[in-house]
């Protein structure tokens, strides 16, 4: 029997996981990416209340850059929060790590991510999951209790299971405290490995827009229970429909589709300083 009920109202969406900025090719046609203004227009045709961005440049370039760049364009919208991509504290870039992260917080951040190994491009940089848990990244983020998305994929858009397992174990070790929302462009191969880690290590979150194979949010939220999934779309780079109707049509409680949708990225985030 199904357990799939009709909303008694729309639930509250935030699209936990999307992208301003262009890309270093189009996404189709003439299309490079979004700017605020394309972006609201979307969400508004989707139904999406909020939406949590980072910007291209500081995933695919330089974070406190890119960090920067995402501010200035989500000024004045209240329904668009920034997600700083961050590097490893032994980059020396930051004249104080802390004091970065203090400093986003006061500013309203409420999430941070990290893209390693996207060094594969002749022009990128790559440093290690395990060398950012190491040089102790982290310690500041888990104290605040802010949650962290993770995405190993050096081409956003290109492939399927490319996450390193054994280092995300390292970090979820290291960090227990630490919400971990792990991104994938596509969970395949991966579904025969993640299992075990969810059971391991009840901090780690997954991030929807990868979960493509039949019925896996579904069987995620009855394993381990709807808590530990979370709603991006990973727009512009994929459907933001697509990633929507995997969970709006689901065959799950209302009320657990509205945990996913946006009820569990907010508690992860907590209330604004």
């Amino acid at each position: 029997m199904s357990d799939c009920d009709p909303f008694a109202e729309l639930p509250f969406i935030v699209d936990a996981f999307c992208g301003l900025g262009k890309w270093q090719r189009p996404i189709n046609a003439d299309f490079y990416g979004h700017d605020d203004e394309s972006l609201l227009a979307e969400m508004d045709h989707k139904g999406i209340a909020e939406a949590i961005v980072h910007h291209s440049i500081a995933r695919l370039s330089h974070p406190v850059n890119g960090n920067e760049q995402a501010m200035r364009m989500i000024e004045g919208q209240p329904r668009l929060h920034a997600c700083w991509a961050l590097l490893s504290k032994a980059s020396r870039e930051y004249e104080s790590f802390e004091a970065y992260v203090e400093g986003a917080v006061t500013r309203d951040v409420r999430c941070f991510a990290v893209f390693p190994r996207f060094g594969a491009y002749p022009k990128g940089y790559d440093t290690l999951l395990r060398e950012f848990v190491r040089a102790g990244t982290f310690g500041p983020l888990e104290d605040c209790g802010l949650p962290l998305f993770v995405d190993f994929g050096a081409d956003p858009c290109s492939g399927t299971d490319v996450t390193d397992w054994e280092a995300l174990r390292f970090l979820l070790a290291e960090h227990p405290r630490l919400p971990v929302i792990l991104c994938e462009y596509r969970l395949r191969a991966g579904n025969r490995v993640f299992p075990s880690v969810m059971d391991d290590c009840p901090n780690l979150h997954l991030e929807t827009s990868g979960l493509w194979n039949y019925m896996s949010v579904e069987h995620v939220a009855r394993e381990w229970g709807a808590e530990r999934l979370i709603f991006g779309s990973r727009s512009p780079l994929r459907s933001v429909g697509l990633a929507l109707g995997m969970v709006t049509m689901g065959d799950l409680p209302a009320a657990q589709r509205a945990l996913i949708l946006g009820g569990n990225i907010r508690r992860l985030m907590g209330p604004a300083p």
